[in-house]
């Protein structure tokens, strides 16, 4: 019934990840004089043949001029708010961070740059484009992994992972066709940070950035948006859309916030359409307040408690400083503890380390004390002990 009354669709979804988008917009501008081409959409399909018409998350970066019948009336709704870098006359990354970050954020931005590529053999990559089947499946399984690991380890949940299979079918052609694009960090041949976007004109819209947690020491979330900034500054894009949800590096970077809107098309002289649109109003705004005293996040608490799902059981350790000569032989060989997944539990431990000593991942060896299940893990200037506990 209610299907029949209200047709709800997502703009903000069908826009950059379908290229598609509703018959109710003649035209879209953004940043005031770039028109969007609407002749390379899709369209979505014939509108206005229920009462209402909901188009969610609609970023009102974009200004719209409208293509409605007689009878039909817009009223536009506050969703929440989103982040964007705007890029537009921006000349260099440095002047951008400069200008944007306080000192204290500036050297922490690039201590840990600096950290990550003196610690580990690291490149970046984008791939837009051009892209093998197989470079495909590689980074789109492990960029599935680190998004399991990362929210196990939040003991949370993401949509990226509900959806998946539709991102996975979808975004191969659509790096091919310069729709969408992978920005990777790797370390060695291994990624360790992965970035899906997707583009339209002169916006990326960074829509599932991911990480490997061992590696969180080094702000990888951060490095990868210093990254594709850069790189969209490089090509003259106008709009680095990061989306909604008020995450730290999201605040961090951002230089415009703007709002999610949903546009509720409606036929003025129904009734029907009268009380859906009172009812879509007070449902968005109650949904609005419910986020706004946090009871998303305690709802989320309780589910925890009684979700069947695994959770990623954490090592906690603690690193001590440490005499070699007192623990083990040098004769001891050191634990191959990178490709032997046995010991892939110390790894995060090794490179928290690497983080304090500013050398190389290759300078460093790890030993097994048998006798108090602990280890040791020396580089050419320190030595530490690390013993581990399990929560």
């Amino acid at each position: 019934m209610v299907s029949k009354i209200i047709s709800k669709k997502n703009f903000y979804f069908t826009f950059f990840e379908k290229n598609k988008i509703s018959n109710v917009y003649k035209e879209i501008w953004y940043l005031n004089h770039e028109v969007v081409d609407l002749s390379v959409l899709s369209p979505d399909g014939p509108e206005n043949t229920t009462e209402v018409l909901l188009l969610e998350l609609f970023p009102s970066y974009f200004i719209p001029k409208f293509n409605i019948k007689d009878g039909i009336e817009i009223k536009k709704l506050f969703r929440v708010k989103g982040f964007c870098i705007n890029t537009d006359n921006l000349k260099d990354i440095d002047s951008y961070i400069q200008a944007n970050f306080k000192p204290n954020l500036r050297t922490s931005l690039r201590r840990r740059i600096k950290g990550l590529e003196t610690s580990f053999d690291v490149r970046y990559k984008l791939f837009y484009g051009q892209i093998t089947g197989e470079e495909y499946e590689f980074l789109m399984n492990a960029l599935h992994t680190m998004l399991k690991r990362r929210f196990n380890q939040r003991n949370d949940q993401t949509m990226a992972l509900h959806h998946w299979d539709h991102y996975y079918k979808s975004v191969f052609s659509l790096i091919n066709q310069k729709k969408a694009s992978l920005y990777v960090i790797y370390d060695g041949k291994n990624p360790i940070q992965i970035s899906l976007s997707y583009h339209f004109e002169k916006i990326i819209c960074l829509a599932i950035p991911s990480y490997n947690i061992d590696y969180a020491k080094f702000g990888l979330g951060n490095i990868a948006v210093h990254k594709l900034l850069e790189w969209c500054i490089s090509n003259d894009y106008e709009i680095l859309d990061m989306g909604f949800g008020a995450f730290d590096y999201k605040l961090k970077w951002c230089n415009h916030t703007y709002d999610f809107e949903h546009h509720v098309f409606y036929k003025k002289k129904s009734l029907l359409a009268l009380l859906a649109l009172h009812f879509i109003s007070f449902r968005t705004w109650l949904i609005n307040y419910l986020l706004a005293i946090g009871l998303n996040k305690q709802y989320h608490k309780i589910k925890s408690l009684f979700s069947k799902t695994s959770v990623t059981v954490d090592f906690e350790y603690e690193m001590i400083p440490a005499t070699d000569s007192l623990e083990f032989s040098l004769e001891t060989p050191p634990i191959d503890f990178i490709n032997d997944s046995s010991f892939a539990f110390l790894k995060k431990s090794v490179y928290d380390f690497l983080y304090t000593q500013k050398e190389h991942i290759s300078k460093v060896k790890v030993y097994e004390i048998k006798k108090n299940e602990s280890y040791l893990i020396k580089s050419q200037k320190d030595t530490q002990k690390v013993v581990f506990q399990k929560n």
